[in-house]
């Protein structure tokens, strides 16, 4: 399943907490893309990213047990931290339950401290087709690069 989009959201191994939960690392090298230009001399993680690293989380579980996911919405989130490069987060979501849809609550954490929490809105895709959000770029490529 890795694609080109990896470079932007390249998450470790997805495994289940003994919770039942869902959590993965990401390294972020000085490299991705995601610092560029955020800030030109003190380069900071952009919170869109955090999220996008969640989000991605749960859209891979849901890949790897057949369904389709799209986050429609997030809830009561809260960045506590600034995150820098050559740093590693530890996401942690909740896994989505059998039904069409669940709020699931997520925690990224840095080294033992909060990097942000909060919860998603998600749901299943069970008409078929694709199931994007407005201007989701990365969603369109990964489409389209599953149905060509």
């Amino acid at each position: 399943m890795p694609k080109d989009h990896d470079q932007w959201l390249s998450l470790g191994e997805i495994l289940i907490s003994p919770s039942g939960g869902l959590e993965t690392t990401v390294r972020l090298e000085t490299s991705s893309r995601w610092f560029s230009g955020h800030f030109d001399g003190c380069a900071v993680m952009p919170g869109v990213a955090i999220l996008a690293f969640v989000v991605e989380t749960v859209i891979r579980q849901g890949h790897g047990e057949g369904r389709s996911l799209v986050v429609s919405g997030f809830f009561k989130v809260r960045f506590r931290r600034v995150v820098f490069p050559e740093e590693n987060l530890h996401v942690s979501v909740a896994s989505m339950p059998p039904g069409p849809e669940a709020e699931l609550p997520f925690q990224v954490t840095c080294n033992g401290d909060n990097v942000a929490q909060g919860t998603l809105q998600v749901k299943e895709n069970r008409a078929g087709g694709l199931a994007l959000g407005e201007g989701d770029e990365r969603t369109v490529e990964r489409a389209q690069d599953e149905n060509c």
